[in-house]
């Protein structure tokens, strides 16, 4: 008999009544065991198993899995260390005998781990070098620290047995403790959430880049401290956060997070997102530079450190890394100087005037904001009309085909530019910039980019375009079809509509700036410098494909850059052609009919150029001078040269230069038919159907409708077609206050579609001190302008029954006001001074016998009132207020119920009709009957005046209600909404009164007031 044999015989019967699969584990563990024990050993390890297994009620689960799992531990421990795990898993069974099963089920796969790194290797007779035995006992102790003697602590420490192997992976042992520490943590406040990290924790550490497993830990460590609940989110969105970070700066910057958070508590793991969100948005090159800062500013303040961070993509699109160090030192003076720890918070986070300032004075760039004033006087000036100056956000917002919001365009009736020009990196240039981008634009409108007209002939060549339509459609066999704008009628004569249009483009924006360069001398030199500045900046000439070079090369021309300009010398005769006709439009009084028949011209050319790439080598592609112009143009035969063959790339124009902007001629004359017959006039044309719509935007170039879903074409033309329409009702409406004929609305009656369109809504930022910084916070609150609601005329009229009287003594004493304003009388009989002019006449007259009589005085009087007054109301909820509450005023009286249940009901009835009859009168009711007072007494005596209500809930959401606008006519809408004047929110007061400044600082008057009507109980 064996000695595996012996040892089953002895102790199979005892095992059997604690688990039937017992005896079997003891036999196959014995059986792989006793050629490397002795039968002492053997036997002495077999007892050490069933002493496991008597240990506990279900400790022989634990000793099933240590006579199977003993023989995988061999070379690795010695005999001695076998047991002393044995030991280590009795002493774990006294926790729970789940944990020792677990404990010793995970010791195979943790082996290598626990020897280190630089002792995984066999020896030369096969024994292990470094005994992971000597680490079992701490590693057991880490998952011993979950058990908390109830049943979710047991199955958390069995579960980090479970994820030991994936842990120690990644982990040296002393990690793994910190880890736990961490864990164990989260476990006093939620299991669930403990055990659902613990067991991320393997896949986690192991996808991190080693350098930063021990970084992301400590701050793990910090989170749990400060705000447990987030450490899962941390740990299911930190690794793809530092991602992003260069890796030589994420261990500095998980370091500055922890720091930060064990200092600011809870709200250091939000600060972490923020910081870790705005270092992806910036380069790499300035991550280390930025880290250091903010380690610099989390001296004296952690929460400025990380809203540094967070406002680092914003500041280094406008400065240099010069430039934001002396930015940097505006808030570091405030932090470490003047010991303004809330003012240099609220610099940092750009919450700030002096920030915003001095970033201002730092950067190069131009902020439309700042200069769209100057820039509607400058278009006003060249065009002599009141023009818009708009951001192209607004644009792209509106969803009618422009889809670019850095560059500038014009939709035919406002000029649309960019938010912000930073091409330079002086502030001048950049302006000059602005004020090119906003005069091509005016060039358009001014000089008449969408008048085009299919019949008419231009100033300097005769009209072609019928005679084309004609030969097309003879050719083709096909009838005309009716079309809604001359610019679609145009791009229809060409099979190539991008080709087409890009022509098209270049020729008429040529056309533009020649007119510019002749008429406003002063911007010359601005233009010619951005020309100059776009050909430098364009894509090599020779690596593009044959057709696109040409019109590259024509777009150079027009820039007036020809030292920019490549072409092949075989194919020099057809540039010339081309070059030859752009001239065209540069002359004196061209107009856009010019550059369309110029086009049309171009497009026979450019057809015959096949779009090959690679055709020519690049020592054949030669400059373009005047004198090889000139010379091919005499040399060209009439078939031209032999033109290359080869696979043709698709199509594409070039771009447009960036102070030319978008041109969408046939959207602007598409928008501009609409408008007419939104007007109810008659389009020229007839007027436009579903149909033709349809069939344009299906065809035309112009239009990019992005995100169209396959099969979801029809609604997203609809949808777009709705947008236009919006559009050009919008610019049917004109300016608030007045209807479209220019007539007063506030005495049209309400009708039924009126109250049918949705409220629109105007907002505005404005500016708000705080005391804690020291500073304004900038654009800080948010007014929403909107027309109050409408309700009846009987409160008005009851309101003028009620107070009779007092209306009549108020309209009264306000005649009684003395003009502000001195006006010279003339031609009086008597009078402070003689009007010479007067006088001189008088004496010719009275020489010749003729004349009237003798007023050759004058006077000044006091004749005129030019003043404006605008009253704000308070209409937060604190107005629904009674202005006395009710006195008791019980008096033991003859209707007394005394008692008595059968005079209840009637004394109740009685007394609650005393109440119904003189309901307590509030606030709110004391501002409405007030405001009718004065607004007869303003209609009396004819000052402008205009009446808004206020109320709000927090800094975004201001309401501004617009009882009558100050260029607002009284009538009957003023009075019905003087009606639904009603208490509605808390009170933010500061913005509604700026809101109301800017109001009357728009407004024309001599004499401005504001009065305030509140019950002083303000929440700003």
């Amino acid at each position: 008999m064996s000695a595996a044999d012996d040892v089953l015989t002895r102790y199979a019967d005892e095992l059997r009544g604690f688990g039937p699969s017992l005896p079997d584990d003891l036999a196959g563990g014995a059986r792989a065991l006793e050629r490397r024990l002795s039968e002492e050993d053997l036997d002495r390890w077999a007892a050490a198993g069933v002493a496991l297994a008597r240990h506990s009620l279900r400790s022989w689960e634990a000793a099933g899995e240590y006579f199977r799992v003993s023989p995988r531990l061999f070379p690795a421990f010695s005999f001695e260390e076998l047991l002393d795990w044995q030991e280590v898993a009795l002493d774990l069974a006294e926790s729970s005998s789940m944990i020792a099963a677990a404990f010793v089920r995970a010791t195979p796969e943790v082996l290598q781990p626990l020897q280190g790194a630089d002792t995984r290797d066999l020896g030369i007779m096969g024994e292990w070098i470094g005994r992971p035995g000597e680490q079992v006992r701490p590693w057991a102790a880490l998952g011993k620290r979950l058990a908390h003697g109830n049943w979710k602590s047991v199955a958390l420490a069995a579960s980090f047995f479970e994820q030991s192997p994936a842990l120690l992976h990644a982990l040296p042992l002393e990690a793994v403790g910190e880890l736990i520490d961490v864990v164990d943590r989260l476990s006093d406040r939620s299991y669930q959430l403990a055990a659902s990290c613990l067991e991320r924790s393997g896949e986690l550490f192991a996808d991190l880049a080693p350098p930063d497993r021990r970084p992301f830990l400590e701050f793990a460590d910090a989170v749990a401290q400060a705000s447990w609940a987030d450490t899962r989110l941390y740990f299911e969105r930190g690794p793809a956060l530092i991602a992003n970070i260069d890796r030589d700066e994420r261990a500095a910057f998980l370091q500055l997070a922890a720091d930060v958070t064990e200092k600011v508590g809870r709200q250091g793991y939000p600060l972490f997102i923020e910081a870790a969100e705005s270092l992806a948005q910036v380069e790499p090159t300035y991550h280390e530079t930025l880290v250091d800062l903010a380690r610099r500013l989390a001296v004296g303040s952690p929460a400025a450190a990380m809203s540094f961070l967070r406002s680092s993509p914003t500041v280094l699109t406008r400065l240099t890394a010069d430039q934001l160090e002396r930015w940097l030192q505006g808030g570091w003076d405030l932090l470490f100087e003047a010991g303004n720890i809330e003012g240099a918070e609220a610099y940092f986070r750009l919450e700030s005037q002096r920030a915003e300032e001095m970033l201002e004075t730092l950067s190069a760039r131009i902020e439309l904001r700042n200069v769209s004033n100057t820039l509607r006087l400058y278009a006003k000036a060249l065009t002599g009309e009141q023009i818009a100056i708009r951001s192209t956000e607004d644009l792209v917002d509106a969803g009618i085909g422009w889809v670019q919001e850095s560059v500038a365009t014009t939709e035919g009736s406002a000029i649309y530019l960019p938010p912000y020009v930073s091409t330079f990196n002086e502030q001048r240039q950049n302006f000059l910039s602005y004020k090119v981008y906003a005069t091509h634009q005016s060039g358009r409108m001014e000089f008449g980019s969408f008048l085009f007209d299919f019949e008419a002939e231009g100033a300097h060549t005769p009209s072609t375009l019928i005679e084309r339509e004609e030969t097309k459609l003879s050719s083709n066999g096909h009838e005309a079809v009716a079309v809604t704008t001359p610019m679609e009628r145009y791009f229809d004569l060409f099979e190539d509509r991008e080709l087409i249009s890009g022509l098209f483009t270049i020729v008429e924006d040529a056309r533009i700036d020649a007119h510019i360069s002749r008429e406003y001398g002063g911007i010359r030199p601005a233009l010619r410098e951005l020309q100059a500045h776009e050909a430098a900046n364009r894509t090599n000439i020779s690596r593009m494909a044959l057709r696109e070079a040409y019109l590259e090369n024509l777009l150079r021309a027009s820039l007036k850059q020809p030292q920019t300009m490549r072409w092949p010398r075989d194919l020099m005769p057809l540039m010339a052609r081309g070059i030859d006709q752009l001239k065209i439009v540069d002359e004196r009084g061209a107009d856009v009919q010019d550059s369309a028949e110029v086009a049309a011209t171009i497009y026979a050319i450019v057809e015959s150029i096949p779009n090959v790439a690679g055709a020519y080598a690049e020592i054949d592609w030669d400059e373009i001078d005047e004198d090889m112009i000139q010379f091919t143009t005499e040399a060209g035969g009439a078939d031209g040269p032999e033109m290359p063959s080869g696979e043709e790339a698709d199509f594409s124009a070039p771009d447009q230069p960036e102070f030319r902007g978008d041109f969408k001629p046939e959207i602007v004359q598409l928008m501009m038919k609409l408008k007419q017959q939104s007007e109810g006039e008659e389009p020229m044309g007839g007027q436009l159907t579903q149909e033709q719509l349809e069939a344009l935007l299906e065809k035309s170039v112009e239009i990019v409708i992005s995100d169209i879903a396959e099969g979801d074409i029809a609604s997203s033309m609809g949808m777009f077609l709705t947008n236009l329409e919006r559009e050009a009702l919008d610019a049917k409406q004109g300016p608030p206050g007045q209807t479209p004929d220019g007539a007063d609305a506030g005495d049209s009656s309400s009708g039924s579609g009126a109250s049918e369109l949705p409220i629109e809504v105007n907002w505005s930022y404005y500016d708000e001190w705080d005391f804690r910084a020291g500073d304004y916070r900038p654009r800080w609150c948010r007014v929403g302008e909107r027309p109050s609601e409408e309700g009846e005329l009987d409160y008005y009229e009851e309101t003028l029954k009620t107070h009779h009287g007092l209306v009549t003594e108020t309209r009264r004493q306000f005649e009684l006001l003395r003009p502000e304003h001195f006006r010279r009388i003339k031609r009086l009989e008597d009078g402070e001074d003689v009007d010479l002019d007067q006088a001189i006449e008088f004496i010719v007259d009275k020489r010749a016998g003729v004349g009237p009589l003798g007023r050759v005085y004058w006077r000044r009087n006091k004749v005129e009132r030019d003043v404006a007054v605008a009253f704000l109301l308070d209409m937060s909820a604190s107005t629904d207020e009674e202005i006395e509450k009710t006195q008791s005023n019980y008096q033991p009286s003859d209707d007394d119920f005394d008692d008595d249940p059968r005079k209840y009901f009637q004394w109740l009835t009685q007394r609650r009709a005393r109440f119904t009859a003189a309901p307590p009168k509030r606030i709110i009711d004391l501002e409405k009957e007030s405001l009718v007072l004065i607004v007869e007494a303003l209609e009396a005596i004819g000052d402008t005046y205009g009446i808004y209500g206020f109320s709000g809930y927090g800094r975004d959401n201001v309401e501004f209600h617009v009882i009558k606008d100050l260029n607002e006519m009284f009538g009957d809408r003023t009075r019905r909404r003087i009606d639904k004047i009603t208490p509605i929110r808390s009170t933010r007061m500061g913005p509604a009164i700026r809101h109301t400044v800017a109001k009357l600082d728009a407004y024309d008057a001599k004499v401005k007031l504001l009065i305030l009507v509140s019950d002083g109980r303000p929440q700003d």
